[in-house]
């Protein structure tokens, strides 16, 4: 019950996409067991049908392609059949604490759980098709108005809209289509990943379409930031789920004030209880002083306030229950209930991680320039990528080509993430773009007495200098971690003068090693590790209640 009503909160076109392929899925189900009672007949009658219901459903031709697809696409169905339900689905999407991820998958679930049918469903649905309201629905009407209005402020103005169900989906994607038609939407959906990145770069170019339609299962991993205006078409029965959704264009990035629009139907439960919902939470605000100018609720105060509450309602009875208490009296009661423990858990919370309103990125201006940090990155990856006989060669001061063996470019980077969110093909180069997790992982694995580097010094002696982790723990549980010098020359004489140059040597010219590989584990063994361990005891670290540990890091031989 409680997945067609989510289903049917949605939109008339979800509930005539679930009922359709739920007929689809009654037929194939009636075949095969006309099939087992060898009522061979029967069976290829229903069979037609089915092929009937693919046709119109999915869109297909009457050609031969069309008919093979039609083919394939049933032989799919029966499969699933065969498996019986998916139980673990349905348990999943009728999860009261699910989330919205979830529900997502409900049409299909809801369509093949055959087993679940009621005697002469197939007829049941077919009235009930029949009797579907062929106008436009209001909901859509409203977003189409407001898409209008948007537009004729800025013809160029992207925006994002969030609805649960495929159904609705590609409603909306046809309704725009049809009557902004040079304006363009992209639909993102879950599944292929490499379709949800095409379509999230085609939604970013400059000139690309202006609207993007997402799922639940779409918007994972996605970022939308090039969007300031998001329209919540359908309401998730979690509001968490909501600021899931507002947080994939208010994000890092976010160049423009957010402006987030949800439809709400006052004459319907889901309406009632979403407005019941917020003005509970402005009265709170308003009782805590945390409401702007506008009368808009304090996000970090809304967040706090949905995260406890989420711990305290199950949101599915609630909305069941609701059908029952048309008035919504019980439902305000509980909710007042509920809102009230989850305003005392935030402020036992608020009390003890104290008030952190006065915190102000203004304050940590200072330190946004990372153009050091980049500069030591881009460095990184061109002496990486140097053993693989790849380049990266430098266009214009935000812009690099990595270019393979035969010369070739195999990949465009930008510093900028405004140009790599607005560009096709552009990749942001950062610390978690998968070629430099690549890397990282790569010169991770190699021994640290591997992987060392050589300067030309000042003297004629070879000195090696060796860089340690030192990570120690005292008694009373405080824990610090520092970087440790060892330098010796070879024949492992401490050379202390060469330790406290550690940070010049390490950029200082490169120079030609002199010292054999096996040269240098011996002086590690026999020198630089027995050197480390007093200077440890003399500091006091290697002794007493505490711990530690010692980690190479890296060496340095200077020539």
């Amino acid at each position: 019950m409680a997945i067609f009503q989510k289903i049917a909160a949605s939109s008339f076109a979800a509930v005539r996409r679930t009922l359709k392929r739920r007929m689809l899925m009654l037929t194939l189900h009636e075949a095969l067991l006309r099939d087992r009672d060898l009522d061979i007949e029967g069976r290829e009658r229903l069979y037609d049908d089915a092929r009937e219901l693919i046709h119109i459903e999915w869109g297909l031709g009457r050609d031969p392609i069309g008919r093979t697809e039609v083919d394939r696409v049933m032989a799919d169905l029966k499969y699933r059949l065969a498996k019986k339900l998916d139980e673990e689905a349905l348990e999943l999407a009728s999860d009261p604490y699910g989330s919205e991820f979830a529900s997502s998958r409900m049409e299909d679930v809801a369509s093949a759980a055959v087993d679940l049918h009621l005697p002469e469903e197939r007829l049941r649905i077919a009235d009930l098709l029949s009797a579907f309201p062929e106008e436009q629905e209001t909901k859509v009407q409203k977003l189409l108005d407001g898409l209008g209005t948007l537009w004729r402020q800025n013809p160029n103005e992207k925006i994002v809209i969030f609805a649960t169900y495929l159904g609705t989906v590609d409603l909306l994607a046809r309704e725009i289509e049809q009557v902004y038609p040079g304006q363009g939407v992209v639909v993102l959906r879950g599944g292929d990943h490499g379709a949800k990145v095409a379509a999230e770069r085609r939604f970013k170019l400059k000139d690309g379409p202006r609207v993007l339609v997402c799922t639940a299962a779409g918007r994972e991993g996605i970022n939308l930031q090039s969007a300031r205006i998001l329209f919540n078409f359908d309401l998730p029965w979690n509001p968490m789920d909501m600021e899931q959704r507002i947080g994939r264009i208010h994000r890092y990035g976010q160049a423009h004030t957010a402006q987030v629009y949800n439809l709400v139907l006052s004459d319907t439960i889901e309406g009632r209880i979403f407005l019941l919902l917020d003005d509970k939470l402005t009265e709170i605000a308003r009782t805590l002083g945390k409401v702007d100018d506008q009368g808009n609720i304090a996000e970090d105060l809304r967040s706090q306030i949905l995260g406890q509450l989420s711990e305290r309602l199950n949101y599915d009875r609630l909305y069941q229950e609701a059908l029952s208490d048309p008035e919504l009296k019980r439902t305000a009661v509980e909710l007042e209930a509920a809102l009230s423990n989850a305003r005392e858990a935030r402020e036992v919370v608020f009390d003890l991680f104290q008030d952190l309103d006065g915190f102000s990125l203004d304050d940590y201006k200072p330190f946004s320039d990372i153009t050091s940090s980049m500069d030591r990155l881009v460095g990184f990856l061109s002496a990486a990528l140097s053993d693989r006989s790849q380049r990266l060669i430098k266009v214009n001061d935000e812009t690099y080509d990595l270019v393979g063996a035969d010369g070739g470019q195999m990949k465009r980077f930008t510093l900028n993430r405004d140009i790599a969110t607005s560009t096709n093909n552009v990749d942001l180069m950062g610390l978690d773009h998968p070629l430099v997790q690549e890397e990282l992982r790569r010169w991770r694995s190699v021994a640290p007495e591997v992987l060392g580097a050589v300067a030309r010094g000042d003297g004629d002696r070879i000195t090696l200098l060796s860089l340690w982790m030192v990570e120690t723990s005292a008694g009373n549980g405080e824990r610090r971690i520092a970087i440790q010098p060892i330098a010796v020359n070879k024949d492992g004489t401490r050379v202390p003068v060469v330790e406290r140059q550690a940070a010049h040597l390490l950029r200082a010219a490169a120079g030609r090693p002199k010292l054999s590989q096996d040269e240098r584990v011996s002086l590690f063994a026999t020198a630089i590790e027995p050197t480390l361990q007093r200077d440890l005891k003399h500091k006091g670290v290697a002794a007493g209640d505490g711990s530690y540990s010692a980690e190479l890091v890296g060496y340095v031989e200077i020539v």
